[in-house]
């Protein structure tokens, strides 16, 4: 079937190659945007944070699930005892088995001596790092799973290097808007899986929390992998990976992510370049979110209400 594209995507066409005429945007920044363009306003003007995070936010957490990802991705990809797990022919390479010795000597050389670290700082904390565990067994399960499909079409000996990709690859991008003006977008990516079989990379994001605003999710998704498309040339998967308050997982394709970047991306640039050249005291300031609850968790709730002159009342 024939893909329709959005009628944004046509009056605003997507290309790499016009000079670029204004200061760069990151996907960071694009995400906020879509969260509040009020938030972005400010955290582009005066700093600040940016995040919308949950109230029973727990620092500790977030740095050991982002840590303890990083670090299972970089003992996978340099240990020996388990690169030797997937020698051998390919039809006998059993994923469950080859998984369960994985946990066992992530469990040994990093997850334990981590645990009893945290632990005796804050025994609170042990049932929300048994979560990071239980969510790190099913990564664990699932890179055993493509790196043993790998093998039909990748030596034994660079099956895992050229399957996990980590460190952290620069990308960007110029889109075209409108009046033939341009708009150059940049971040970085890293934790990258390669599928042999569908010609396809996969990025892997780590949040510790169920996300608060889907939709803008989906925008930064989208454009990491819409980024790294064109550096890499070939169709970016995405998985996201959360643990609270219920451990989950959400696999996007290439084909929703693209057509979310042409019909939504171009249109949001255009308008985050004229709410930056608003200015205080001028009448149509950028507007407030449309998603009145993320009010609740701003981080800069009240440098908002002040400065738009709003006094915690919506227009």
């Amino acid at each position: 079937m024939k893909k329709q594209k959005n009628q944004n995507s046509l009056s605003m066409p997507i290309s790499n190659k016009p000079q670029l005429q204004s200061p760069p945007f990151s996907i960071n920044d694009v995400k906020v945007a879509f969260n509040c363009p009020r938030l972005f306003y400010l955290k582009q003007r005066f700093g600040g944070d940016r995040l919308f995070l949950p109230k029973d936010y727990i620092q500790e957490i977030d740095n050991a699930f982002v840590d303890l990802a990083n670090q299972l991705m970089n003992i996978i990809r340099q240990e020996s005892r388990i690169q030797v797990l997937f020698t051998g022919q390919f039809e006998e390479l059993v994923v469950e088995a080859i998984a369960n010795q994985i946990q066992q000597l992530f469990y040994e050389l990093i997850f334990f001596p981590y645990l009893q670290t945290i632990i005796t700082k804050d025994a609170t904390l042990a049932t929300a790092l048994y979560q990071v565990w239980q969510v790190l067994t099913q990564l664990i399960f699932n890179i055993s799973e493509i790196i043993v499909k790998n093998r039909r079409y990748c030596h034994e000996s660079v099956v895992v290097r050229r399957t996990l990709i980590t460190g952290e690859i620069p990308v960007d991008y110029t889109f075209k808007i409108l009046d033939a003006k341009t708009q150059k977008l940049t971040g970085k990516v890293n934790n990258l899986i390669f599928d042999f079989e569908s010609r396809r990379l996969c990025v892997v994001h780590y949040q510790t929390y169920e996300t608060v605003e889907v939709s803008s999710q989906l925008i930064e998704v989208a454009l990491y992998s819409f980024l790294l498309k064109q550096k890499k040339k070939v169709p970016v998967d995405a998985v996201v990976y959360w643990v609270l308050p219920e451990l989950g997982e959400y696999h996007y394709s290439w084909e929703k992510l693209e057509n979310v970047v042409e019909g939504l991306v171009p249109g949001k640039l255009e308008e985050m370049r004229e709410w930056l050249r608003w200015e205080e005291f001028q009448p149509n300031p950028p507007p407030q979110t449309e998603k009145e609850y993320l009010c609740d968790i701003c981080p800069q709730r009240e440098k908002c209400q002040s400065f738009f002159d709003i006094a915690g009342n919506r227009e």
